[in-house]
């Protein structure tokens, strides 16, 4: 069996089938009055039930085959396989002996195949055709759902489980007929069977239907689908058959479920895959789906694919073909493939099977599923395609196997060939099956993972959300404040919050395109559920996130309003502290002199300016406050800030009061003792006030105009400097302010032992970590201060205002620094008292454990476990508390520490006192707890002697026990044996504890001598009694064992003898019963008949042993238990009475055999004479092969069979007294030899009749082939007779008149002719294939039926061709009336139906299903009359039919007519100003979209209005389409008066809809273009400006250092480096320039909005990257000078070398050539000269113009050059060459100079200095090292006393090794300065910048004029 038909199988229930069949069948039978059948599969085996069938559907008489015999049914059956093949009924791998057989499976397939044919096909075949369908499954499924669309509990989709509950089968029945029954009333049943049980009768009683279904069949998970089938049809020919195309396209629309197993029961041909995609409008978060129109409201975060498919693993994703056959068949049906060869096969075979492998591999490729949802995801729309190409190529499998089929079905093969073909059949249905499940497996899988990963995303999300949504709900319910930093706290949580959205987001994203799995059962359901369930998480999210971010926008504006008003509360507030201590300290009376009162007086003055100033700040500040209270909405805050309020108010009032009362009293002093000098005094004071002011205050000049400059050098002194300075030192001021307010906080006042401090703490750090850029601001602040001095003096102008301020601004950062300090101090010392004070609680608490533990502890105790816990418990606290002794001492030295660090507070030592107090009182007290009880557990027992003493006593009580049970008495063997090991066991036990005992006896000794005397009487007491149990248990063990083991002996003994005699007889009674006397085989019963002689001898020797047992027993009977003597006294009878037995069976043998002898030798002869007979017979007549090609032949064989057959009759009476003989001699005999004897008889009875039965079958074979042989010839000789009559009628034919009744004549008679055309021919071939089959005379019949044959076959395919072309010509008029006459009454009414609807002004849309089959009849009328016209188009006899055609097609124009203005629809008119009024409101709001600012709040704000838009737009889309769809429609098929107006209107809504689209979108477009270049430019532009920033930062660093930096090569690569960034930061700039391009670009006109922020960008960028060009192109310079420098040098030094070289190679030459050589070098050193001066110049300007470091560099260089180029010079001009003393000690100067400081930095080995930082220690002094070593070698060469060479030698070696030690360490000292350098970096700016402020300190210092003398004031004055 093939897998399809497997598949099919799998579907369908054959008990259920054979059932139904029978019933079916019979229900034929009774209407044509046949006999019913009882077994559908034994009664159709004959063939004759079958053509009775036949004949009723048919209405045919079939003749009948009057044999029983296999040949007659095989013969009906292939006729009524021929009567089904000529009415077309499809059969396939179908044969008459399949049937003949019984096979149930094609049996049930045939008769299914003629219910299809002849009910189902037969009653649809009308409306197949009237609705153009091919597909009768499909058009019945489409009228049940039509019939049952009004029952919401019926949901039809197949003809198998959707009947399991009967309420379809109702509900198809109460929807044509409700009158039979009552509908809820079937609904309440609570059984399906009581359901489908009320069908059924309703069905028989009322519509004439049989019951050919039970309930019982139906009401299951897996009904049949065939029996539903045949049982719906049956209903749908009784009942109206109306369906419509709507019904038929419904169910083309329904998922077709996947079948795979026989549980799940789903049709093959309606496997299919389908997808449901869920699409989320995100304008208004609505849902339409395919099958649900109605819109469901979900979240907008999700947009989501739900692919609805099977869970069940065992469904696959096929789609609804047979792989038979890929077309489209109704039911079961199959068609008969082409004609095909064996190459065509194997070459489609190796293509699919290479297609194949390649799948297989596919499939292995896809790996393991992974754990990953995303991944999951992808796996499973791969694996999807992967199954769309199985599908693919699921046909062409199919069509393979078909074709193996056809071509083993075609018996054209060999049958090698055809094994082959099956096995290659098999094989790729195996691997197409595992395939399958295979795929199908790893389908079910991925949905299962899948899933299951998914649910687990929604449950962590909706876990999260709950976390989430109580978080937010604890922060709504959270106060606001009440003061800055719990505001800042929750800005804090804030950001967590939104980082955690940030971070879940991604869960959410992986959400949006979700997979969603159910099976058919339970889909929408599934479905649903998930939406609602996706539809809460989503607003849930979306709460949040809307929540997060209105609350995020809150809280910023809060905080921003918050601290700008603390920022101006605390800079008023200090201000005001400020000016009221110095009112404060001014004096309104007894001044010393008038100065005094000057100063005073210029100070009111001063004071009074400020307030003017500052009086607008007191309404800032409340108008801050009221924006931020509004705001805040916190009352208690409200309240704290109007007492802040309150308090500056009250103190700005009575300041003014002060300065008043002040400022009155100052002046009339001031006019009582200088009336005079006032008005100048106080003209002075003024201009000194001004110009203070403009120095301290110029931060208030923001609130008021600047002064007029006056003067030119007035101008010159307000320069940029004077701008800078102001606001370095306002902001200087604000930050100490600021700083001295947290440090000056109360929480300073007082130390705490416990709390934490890390906020304040953080804050004073915080201060710390500004200082260090405060300071480079003061020292900054200091160097404008100090230029403005000097220019303003330089001008004339005073400036001791900027001294002043300056001077003021430096003392009060040095006591700002003073007071960190102090702070820093403290919080050091107040956490040593925190980290104190928690390991003394720490310390504390763990003694307090202590002390609780002793106070509950009881005081005495007798019980043993107790003490001991209580013991261990103690150990275990002393030894805690004895840890923590070191720890307390820890604590004092901190504790002193702490002391003599500063005051500290006065409760550290009390509190330290007291807690050691208390430690050492816990501590004595555990010790002596600890002590008691020890001495209380040393007088206990120890606990090894309570173990062995209860040990021991349980054992002994245990062993008295078992001994108290009687052992000694004589029983079965193995129980007294058992007995023996119990008690040798516990003798070997009470050995083991004998050690215990001997314990215990010294242990109770030596308790005995320290217990009391009480304890130890009573411990000796116990002891003694478990010592006497003991030795009493000992000799009960000893007594027993013996007298045990005795018995046991002599038990053995007799059970040993009886045994032995047992097995004895045993053996002798096998040998009696197997050894019987064998008759009829003497030499057996000799040798029998001596072993019994044996056996008598054995029993007179055994007959002594047996009596001894028997005495034996007897005794032993006596000491036994009664139930054991009882079966030992049973045992010996028997023994006894077997024994006589067996005695006298022997004696009884040797007579036997005697007797028996003698019998056997006359029947052997008579038995093998016979069978030589059989053998002879056999041989001769049956073994030997015949063939026949003659009649002649064939007839002598007859005749030669005949008398073999009367031979051997003849033989019987000879059998028959061979039989008596034996039976006689079996009478006789025993049983065992009876065996024998009668097997030989049967042998022999057999073998003859057997020979007989061949003899007589062959000769009845051979007279039947000779009267098949003549009945052949006598059916060929009726046949030609009959071919000659149809040959002479097909010629009378061909030549026939026109007219319908004589052609229906010579019809009726070529009919009556052909009716029996196929009796003779079949009967020849089956006569003529029996005798062919048989070998006989094969040539000469195969000749004769071939030609008869060929004959027949010409002259019956031309009368069937002649039959139908009668019939068609008959047919056709008849068929053409009939179609006009119908379609004209169709059409009339139609038409007054269409007058009626037009007269009620009723229109299609209200009436859609009568429109619907109007529609569908007009059109189906239009195609018959356009066919019957073309079909009788140049006819002659077809005038009349044209005419009648033509009549037709012009009512069916009218009535056309008539149906197009019926269609027109009524509410069109009103749908078309809907939709304008939409699109003109969406016009209204377009002017909102202009671009206002590319900021991406404004941006985004207008985006989501055009998405609005947008949205209106889209869903008022499908509207505007339908309303123009409609009016285009009815324009062109004129359904309205004026179409021409109705054109325009609609044309103008499409151009307006396009318009407006158009526009929104190209906004949209444009919006969401300007918002994201918006963002990234902004991205790029924070880059580029951060980059920009901290490029000038760097150059300002670097280009600070005074002169040339140190590390030239370090500065030019990070030039270098910086151009090169610069040049990469060039890309960004082009990019952000490109961005502003394309921005404007989209802004158009509102270009300036980006302008400006280029511009600036660009500014920046010019600034920064010229400046950093300059640095590089300085240092490039003077790199450049210095390789000139050092070239130069270079090449001075070589030509010294050179010249030196050539003196001392002269000095060896002749005084001629040595002369030479001087004059050219003189001539040389005079060129070189020049260059030397040179050299000498441009070093000087290196060391006057490039700093010091350069001078270090070039000094030591033109010395040394100097000083060779002198000496070359010398002796170039005198010509001597010998070395002078002074230049050997030079050398060694050198050395020695040069030896000592590495000496001294080699002794400083790795620890670094300043100078590591600053230069490159690899090449320091390496130039002046080689260049000794240079010279050292040059005057070994010249020198010539070896001591002096030797000692340069040394020196040398010396130096050398020096030198490369080291270069190792300086190495070391890079290494570690590299990973220190940033901090070293760090604190040497620091240290520079202080350095420079003290510098300029002293300088400002130095330049302040000298102290005045009072006196000379007053001389002045």
């Amino acid at each position: 069996m093939l897998w399809w038909e497997e598949v099919e199988d799998c579907y369908e229930r054959e008990d259920v089938q054979k059932k139904t069949f029978t019933k079916w069948i019979n229900a034929q039978f009774s209407k044509f009055g046949k006999q019913h059948i009882e077994n559908l599969f034994s009664d159709l085996q004959d063939g004759r039930r079958l053509l009775d069938l036949l004949e009723g559907l048919t209405d045919q008489k079939l003749p009948k085959e009057k044999g029983s015999t296999r040949v007659h049914a095989l013969n009906n059956v292939n006729k009524a396989l021929q009567v089904l093949q000529k009415n077309n009924v499809d059969l396939v791998n179908i044969g008459s002996s399949d049937i003949v057989d019984g096979n149930h499976k094609l049996t049930l397939g045939l008769i299914w195949n003629i219910i299809l044919h002849w009910q189902v096909k037969n009653v649809m075949k009308n409306i197949m055709a009237g609705l153009q369908q091919t597909n009768s499954e499909k058009i019945l499924l489409s009228w049940v759902r039509q019939s049952t669309r009004n029952y919401p509990q019926v949901n039809v989709i197949n003809f198998t489980t959707s009947w399991s509950d009967g309420l379809a089968l109702n509900a198809l029945i109460h929807s044509h007929r409700p009158e039979l029954f009552d509908w809820n009333s079937v609904v309440c049943q609570q059984s399906p069977s009581q359901r489908l049980e009320h069908a059924f009768n309703v069905a028989k009683l009322q519509l004439g239907i049989e019951k050919l279904l039970d309930p019982e069949d139906v009401a299951t998970t897996y009904p049949d689908k065939k029996s539903i089938l045949m049982y719906i049809t049956s209903l749908f020919q009784v009942l109206p058959q109306q369906v419509s195309i709507e019904a038929i396209q419904e169910v083309e629309m329904l998922p077709r479920p996947s079948k795979v197993t026989r549980e799940e029961h789903f049709q093959l041909h309606h496997q299919m895959h389908y997808s449901q995609q869920i699409t989320v409008s995100l304008a208004q978060g609505y849902e339409r789906t395919p099958s649900s129109p109605k819109p469901r409201f979900k979240s907008y975060a999700y947009t989501q694919a739900a692919y609805v498919s099977t869970s069940d693993p065992t469904r696959s994703s096929f789609p609804s073909q047979h792989l038979e056959a890929p077309e489209d068949k109704s039911f079961g049906s199959s068609s008969v493939g082409t004609e095909v060869n064996l190459d065509s096969y194997q070459t489609a075979l190796e293509e699919v099977l290479s297609w194949l492998l390649s799948a297989e591999d596919t499939l292995q490729a896809q790996g393991e599923v992974s754990n990953d949802v995303e991944e999951v995801k992808e796996q499973f729309h791969t694996h999807e395609g992967y199954m769309m190409d199985l599908t693919s190529h699921q046909g062409r499998v199919g069509n393979i196997l078909q074709l193996g089929s056809q071509l083993i079905g075609t018996g054209k093969l060999s049958e090698d060939e055809e094994t082959e073909v099956q096995e290659q059949m098999n094989l790729l249905n195996s691997r197409w099956e595992c395939l399958r499940v295979a795929s199908m497996e790893k389908q079910s899988n991925l949905h299962k993972v899948l899933m299951d990963l998914q649910n687990q995303q929604l449950k962590e999300l909706n876990d999260w959300l709950t976390k989430t949504e109580e978080r937010t709900r604890k922060m709504e319910k959270e106060p606001l404040g009440p003061d800055l930093e719990d505001l800042k706290r929750q800005v804090q949580q804030h950001k967590v919050l939104q980082e955690d959205l940030e971070q879940e987001q991604v869960r959410v994203n992986s959400l949006t395109h979700m997979v969603v799995v159910v099976d058919e059962s339970s889909g929408d359901q599934a479905t649903a559920a998930l939406e609602e369930q996706l539809k809460v998480l989503g607003d849930r999210w979306a709460n949040i996130c809307r929540w997060t971010e209105d609350r995020w926008v809150l809280l910023q504006d809060i905080l921003l309003k918050w601290q700008r008003f603390t920022e101006e509360q605390c800079l008023f507030s200090t201000w005001l502290s400020e000016k009221e201590d110095t009112m404060s300290k001014i004096h309104t009376s007894g001044f010393k002199d008038q100065s005094e009162m000057l100063s005073s007086l210029q100070i009111l003055t001063v004071l009074k300016t400020d307030l003017e100033k500052k009086k607008q700040t007191i309404d800032k500040l409340r108008s801050l406050n009221q924006d931020l209270l509004a705001t805040l909405k916190n009352t208690s805050v409200t309240q704290k800030m109007e007492a802040w309020l309150d308090t500056f108010a009250k103190r700005w009032d009575n300041l003014v009061q002060k300065l008043e009362k002040s400022s009155t009293q100052i002046s009339q002093a001031v006019s009582t003792a200088q009336p005079s000098l006032t008005q100048t005094t106080v003209m002075e004071t003024v201009t000194m006030v001004t110009t203070r002011e403009q120095v301290l205050v110029k931060h208030a000049q923001e609130e008021l105009p600047p002064p007029p400059p006056q003067k030119k050098r007035q101008i010159i002194v307000d320069s940029e400097i004077r701008k800078r300075l102001d606001v370095d030192i306002t902001e200087l001021h604000s930050w100490i302010t600021r700083s001295e307010a947290v440090l000056q906080s109360p929480e300073f006042a007082i130390y705490r032992k416990e709390g934490n401090i890390s906020d304040l703490k953080e804050k004073v750090n915080a201060i710390e970590r500004e200082k260090a850029e405060k300071f480079r601001k003061l020292q900054d602040a200091n160097r404008s201060a100090q230029a403005l001095v000097e220019q303003m003096v330089n001008e004339g102008v005073n400036a001791d205002s900027i001294r002043q301020a300056s001077e003021q601004l430096n003392s009060r950062w040095t006591e700002f620094c003073q007071l960190l300090s102090e702070r820093l101090s403290w919080l050091e010392f107040q956490s040593n008292i925190i980290a104190f004070y928690n390991q003394l609680q720490q310390l504390d608490h763990m003694t307090t454990t202590a002390d609780n533990w002793l106070k509950t502890q009881p005081t005495a105790t007798s019980e043993p476990t107790a003490i001991k816990s209580q013991l261990k418990i103690c150990k275990d606290e002393v030894n805690r508390l004895s840890t923590l002794q070191p720890q307390i001492e820890r604590l004092k030295i901190q504790s002193i520490t702490l002391k003599e660090k500063g005051q500290g507070p006065m409760f550290l030592d009390a509190d330290f006192v007291a807690f050691t107090n208390h430690f050492n009182q816990v501590f004595a007290d555990m010790q002596a707890r600890e002590k008691e009880l020890q001495t209380l557990f040393d007088t206990l027992p120890p606990m090894r002697y309570q173990e062995t003493m209860g040990t021991i006593l349980t054992w002994i009580q245990q062993s008295e026990t078992k001994l108290s049970i009687p052992q000694v008495t004589v029983t079965d063997y193995e129980i007294m044996e058992q007995r023996l090991g119990e008690l040798q066991a516990l003798q070997s036990s009470l050995q083991e504890q004998q050690s215990g005992l001997s314990y215990l006896s010294t242990t109770v000794k030596e308790m005995s001598k320290k217990a009391p005397s009480d304890m130890s009487r009573k411990y000796q007491s116990e002891f003694e009694d478990v010592e006497g149990r003991w030795k009493k248990l000992s000799s009960q063990l000893v007594e027993q064992c013996q007298k045990l083991e005795e018995q046991m002996a002599k038990l053995r003994k007799i059970q040993n003898h009886i045994k032995t005699l047992k097995k004895w007889m045993a053996e002798v009674d096998i040998f009696l019963k197997e050894e019987w006397p064998a008759l009829g085989d003497s030499e057996i019963l000799k040798k029998q008949l001596k072993q019994c002689r044996l056996l008598v001898n054995d029993i007179q020797t055994i007959q002594p042993s047996l009596n001894s047992v028997n005495e034996g027993g007897q005794k032993i009977k006596n000491e036994a238990e009664p139930e054991f003597a009882a079966r030992l006294d049973t045992e010996l009878r028997e023994l006894n009475a077997q024994w006589d037995h067996i005695c006298r069976q022997v004696y009884a043998r040797k007579e036997a055999l005697k007797g028996g002898l003698d019998k056997t030798v006359s029947l052997q002869k008579d038995l093998s004479e016979m069978h030589e007979w059989m053998t002879q017979a056999e041989e001769e007549y049956l073994e030997r092969d015949f063939e026949y090609k003659t009649p002649d032949e064939l007839q002598k064989a007859v005749e030669e069979m005949k008398r073999a057959k009367e031979e051997a009759q003849q033989k019987e009476a000879k059998v028959k007294l061979l039989t008596e003989s034996v039976n006689s001699v079996i009478a006789q005999a025993p049983p065992a030899a009876q065996e024998a004897l009668k097997k030989e008889l049967d042998t022999l009875t057999t073998n003859y009749q057997w020979l007989c039965t061949r003899l007589n079958g062959k000769c009845k074979t051979l007279e039947e082939v000779w009267a098949c042989w003549h009945e052949l010839l006598s059916y060929l000789e009726k046949a030609n007779k009959w071919l000659n009559e149809v040959e002479f009628k097909l010629k009378t034919t061909e030549n026939i008149p026109g007219g319908t009744e004589e052609i229906s004549k010579v019809l009726d008679s070529l009919d009556n002719l052909m009716q029996h055309s196929e009796d003779n021919p079949n009967q020849i071939r089956i006569l003529a294939q029996t005798l062919t089959d048989g070998g006989v005379m094969d040539e000469l019949i195969n000749e004769e039926l071939e030609t008869f044959n060929s004959r027949w076959r010409e002259l019956h395919e031309e009368a069937v061709r002649r039959q139908k072309l009668l019939e068609q010509s008959i047919q056709s008029a008849q068929e053409i009336e009939k179609s006009l006459h119908l379609i004209q009454e169709s059409l009339s009414s139609i038409d007054k139906q269409l007058a009626a609807y037009i007269a009620d002004k009723v229109d299609a849309a209200q009436m859609p299903q009568e429109a619907q089959k109007i529609q569908s009849d007009l059109t189906s009328h239009e195609i018959s009359l356009e066919e019957m016209k073309k079909h009788n188009q140049g006819k002659e006899a077809a005038q009349r039919v044209l005419s009648q055609i033509d009549a037709a097609q012009k009512k069916l124009q009218d009535v056309s007519m008539k149906f197009r203005l019926f269609q027109k629809p009524a509410n069109f008119e009103q749908r078309l100003q809907e939709s304008k009024m939409i699109l003109d409101e969406v016009k209204m709001h377009l002017p909102a979209l202009e671009t206002k600012s590319v900021e991406q709040e404004v941006v985004q704000s207008q985006l989501n209005h055009c998405v609005n838009l947008y949205k209106s737009l889209s869903e008022v889309k499908s509207e505007v389409e339908m309303v123009i769809k409609t009016g285009r429609q009815i324009v062109q098929k004129k359904q309205t008066e004026n179409p021409k107006e109705l054109d325009e209107r609609i044309t103008a809504l499409k151009l307006h809809y396009n318009e407006l689209g158009a526009k929104v979108t190209e906004r949209k477009q444009q919006l969401e273009k300007c918002l994201k270049l918006s963002r990234k430019m902004r991205k790029e532009m924070n880059a580029l400006t951060e980059w920009l920033a901290a490029t000038d930062m760097q150059l300002t660093k670097r280009s600070a250092v005074e002169g040339m930096p140190s590390n030239l090569d370090s500065e030019v690569a990070w030039g270098k480096a910086t151009q090169k960034e610069i040049e990469k930061q060039k890309v960004h700039l082009k990019s952000v320039t490109e961005l502003g391009e394309a921005l404007k670009a989209v802004l158009g006109k509102k270009e300036t909005l980006v302008e400006d922020k280029l511009s600036l960008l660009n500014s920046n960028w010019i600034a920064v990257t010229s400046r950093a060009e300059e640095w590089l192109n300085l240092l490039l310079e003077y790199q450049k000078h210095m390789e000139n420098f050092d070239q130069n040098v270079d090449h001075i030094t070589n030509w010294i070398i050179h010249a030196d070289t050539l003196l001392d190679e002269s000095e060896k030459k002749k005084p001629q050539q040595k002369e030479d050589v001087l004059k050219r070098l003189k001539a040389e050193m005079n060129d070189m000269r020049p260059k030397v001066d040179s050299t000498r110049d441009q070093a000087a300007n290196l060391m006057a113009n490039r700093g010091d470091h350069c001078r270090k560099v070039i000094e030591p260089k033109i010395s040394e050059l100097n000083h060779r180029f002198a000496a070359i010079s010398h002796r170039i001009k005198t010509g001597k060459a010998s070395i002078p003393l002074k230049e050997l000690e030079q050398f060694n100067s050198d050395i020695q100079k040069l030896l000592e400081p590495l000496e001294a930095e080699i002794q400083q080995g790795v620890n670094l200095k300043e100078e590591d930082f600053n230069k490159d220690m690899s090449e320091d002094n390496e130039g002046t090292v080689k260049e000794l070593l240079q010279r050292g070698d040059n005057l070994q060469q010249r020198i010539t006393d070896e001591r002096k060479r030797e000692e340069i030698k040394i020196k040398q070696q010396l130096l050398q090794t020096k030198h490369n030690a080291l270069k190792d360490l300086r190495s070391q000292r890079r290494k570690k300065a590299l990973e220190i350098s940033h901090q070293w970096y760090q604190y040497k700016r620091q240290a520079d910048d202080l350095l420079k402020c003290l510098d300029d300190i002293e300088k400002k210092l130095a330049s302040l004029p000298e102290p005045r003398d009072e006196r000379k004031i007053k001389m002045n004055k």
